[in-house]
């Protein structure tokens, strides 16, 4: 029998745990059952172009199409080549993987003759910012609903997608798996902190992630400052990009920790990047679905400080792998740092039980098996729902 064809609709703001969960659905659902065709959008900013490097490293690659977004005004065009895409490749699953693709298939959902699959990973709305509020209230009432299904990767998210109008019968949660080999590969700790300027007496604190406002960078660089007279041996690796990184270091030169914290921009070793790391930090401030480089951190056998949001708690072991701060609190975070700086055989001891409790708690294989049973049972109510029309 034909693989199932399954159409993967991804817009890139910056590259995130989302994109790690589609490239390990794109190199791990078996060949034999799912031909995967994934399309970037073709949209302001380098973020798709990036999250197209990252495929194309894995050793996969997406379609030569492209969902035209230059503005709002794009709307009926981006409808129009989906529709195009259904026809060219025999589409019979659509996997949407952002708010934006949710929005665009889930509206009119009547229009796609195959069954359809939303992925809210996460939710980040400011208290100010009442564009998000409005378009996640569109996204949660009157397009999720129409899905056959919507995969989402943490029960807090599940609880949000529940105060809108899905009902929860069509909600799965997939806690995401990790590619643990994937974590063997890059350049060797020593390298890697050579490079960055740092010297074996160093701690070095760490995070992976887009430099935006909700990553509550901010006050990772106030908690280091907070501890600077304590710990002079205290170093910070930010890896990412984002649109605040120009603040970022302005506010690092400020407070007179501009050689101790190294930005490194877009950087493609993560396994070395993480090796080089003695705590991994998430300091985020708006919800998180369920941080991907919370897990990563932990797979590689580091301590982390992650902010008590959204479904991070659900991500670590509380006390045993890690440990959790009030959001949006420099001094908080510093006290945690404190501890973890401090207490050498402490971090060392939490990141000796990180990984085994990793590879316990979230498996590809579980990933993968709960993915395609979310893939059949979408398909089968479609089939279901088409004879009844």
């Amino acid at each position: 029998m034909a693989p199932v064809n399954v159409l993967y609709l991804i817009r890139t703001w910056a590259l995130g745990g989302s994109h790690t969960i589609v490239r390990l659905l794109m190199k791990h659902l078996p060949k034999d059952e799912f031909n995967i065709i994934t399309v970037p959008y073709d949209a302001p900013g380098d973020g798709d172009e990036r999250f197209i490097e990252s495929v194309r490293r894995q050793g996969d690659d997406v379609a030569p199409e492209r969902i035209p977004w230059k503005s709002r005004e794009n709307w009926f065009q981006a409808r129009a080549r989906v529709a195009e895409l259904i026809r060219k490749y025999d589409i019979q699953l659509i996997h949407c993987h952002d708010t934006h693709s949710n929005v665009l298939v889930g509206l009119g959902r009547r229009r796609w003759p195959c069954a359809c699959i939303a992925s809210p990973y996460g939710w980040w709305q400011a208290p100010w910012h009442v564009q998000a509020h409005v378009y996640h209230w569109v996204e949660k009432n009157l397009a999720l609903p129409h899905f056959e299904r919507v995969y989402t990767v943490s029960q807090d998210m599940k609880r949000k997608i529940m105060r809108g109008r899905t009902p929860e019968s069509r909600i799965r949660v997939i806690h995401t798996g990790l590619d643990l080999a994937f974590l063997e590969q890059g350049q060797a700790r020593e390298t890697v902190r050579r490079a960055s300027g740092f010297d074996a007496q160093q701690v070095v604190v760490g995070t992976v992630s887009r430099l935006f406002r909700e990553k509550g960078h901010k006050y990772l660089l106030d908690a280091l400052h907070l501890l600077r007279d304590e710990h002079p041996e205290l170093r910070a690796l930010i890896v990412g990009t984002g649109d605040q990184r120009t603040a970022l270091e302005t506010q690092a030169r400020t407070l007179g920790m501009g050689d101790r914290v190294i930005f490194t921009g877009f950087y493609d070793d993560l396994p070395g990047a993480l090796r080089a790391m003695d705590i991994f930090c998430q300091p985020s401030i708006d919800h998180e679905g369920f941080p991907t480089a919370v897990l990563e951190a932990q797979a590689a056998g580091l301590p982390v400080i992650a902010s008590d949001i959204g479904g991070t708690v659900e991500t670590i072991d509380p006390g045993v792998t890690g440990l959790l701060v009030r959001p949006a609190n420099a001094a908080a975070l510093a006290g945690a740092l404190r501890q973890l700086v401090a207490d050498p055989g402490r971090r060392q001891a939490m990141g000796a039980v990180a990984r085994p409790w990793i590879e316990r708690s979230f498996t590809l294989q579980a990933m993968i098996s709960q993915m395609i049973q979310t893939y059949e049972e979408a398909m089968a109510e479609y089939r279901t729902g088409r004879r009844r029309t």
